[in-house]
């Protein structure tokens, strides 16, 4: 355990913890851990700041960074509901379901008026095949928050995966309303086209699915591998593969296999890909 700090140390690191969450509101994500980094070397305890700093951490896509924040953050405060709940959020990012879920009960456990848990925790089921469940919690994040689009996503696939096509189909049309919305007022939004173009892909409009992926692919930038929108997540390499799955289910073979080819190649070691690839037959 780490001696004690002074009242004006202290003062200090809180003083870097606030500058560091004006740059995070203001869009400048090194300059925000560039503080809390500060405010952490001043107090090697503060169980918030390193909280923070997997949350800026997250912002940048940086999701092993992250869970080692806060991993940190709950060593030094069990108890702290945001950093079980972001904890667990980000292991399912890297496929870590069943440690994922043993954060996000606690988390509900310390907080149960935070819904927005039940949406996370109704991904990992979708994740182990647990349908019905799943859907059992998305709806009671929806309970909670109407717009909670994570939630109306994942639960729009869980109905796809019943074949509850009429319920699956207004929860998709939710989901592109909403970000069609953001790419109205930010023309280079790679998240909102992909999620729009993964919509229509489940919805069968592959017209509109290519053409928002393609711009989710093209509109990406080359120093961000991660994508984190409404506490969802993707990769550059899931973009190429979103793109390749609409673009074979069009006929379009030779494109479908470049672009598989490349998720592939930025995310080798994830099997996910080639087992799609092997499905397409590309």
């Amino acid at each position: 355990m780490a001696a004690p700090i002074s009242i004006e140390d202290r003062d200090r690191a809180n003083q870097y913890l606030d500058r560091s969450i004006s740059f995070s509101m203001c869009g400048k994500i090194d300059q925000a851990i560039d503080s809390i980094k500060k405010a952490i070397s001043i107090d090697t305890e503060f169980a918030q700041a390193y909280n923070k700093l997997g949350d800026y951490y997250i912002k940048k896509g940086l999701v092993k960074d992250a869970v080692a924040a806060y991993s940190r953050s709950l060593e030094l405060d069990p108890t702290n509901q945001n950093s079980n709940f972001d904890l667990g959020c980000s292991l399912v990012h890297l496929g870590r379901h069943e440690e994922a879920l043993d954060y996000l009960l606690k988390a509900l456990e310390l907080k149960p008026e935070h819904t927005e848990i039940y949406g996370h925790i109704g991904r990992v089921l979708m994740v182990r095949g647990e349908h019905e469940e799943a859907i059992n919690n998305l709806l009671k994040a929806l309970a909670g928050d109407q717009d909670d689009i994570m939630s109306s996503f994942t639960l729009a696939c869980a109905y796809q995966i019943q074949d509850d096509k009429e319920k699956a189909e207004k929860l998709f049309k939710k989901v592109i309303d909403r970000y069609s919305k953001l790419v109205d007022m930010k023309k280079r939004f790679a998240e909102g086209h992909y999620y729009i173009g993964r919509s229509y892909f489940f919805m069968g409009n592959l017209g509109e699915a290519l053409k928002h992926l393609e711009k989710a692919v093209e509109y990406d930038t080359e120093d961000v591998d991660y994508h984190y929108s409404f506490g969802m997540l993707y990769s550059d390499a899931d973009a190429f593969c979103s793109l390749s799955e609409a673009q074979h289910a069009n006929g379009n073979y030779p494109e479908a296999s470049e672009n598989m080819a490349k998720a592939i190649k930025l995310s080798p070691e994830n099997p996910r890909f080639s087992k799609i690839k092997s499905q397409l037959g590309i």
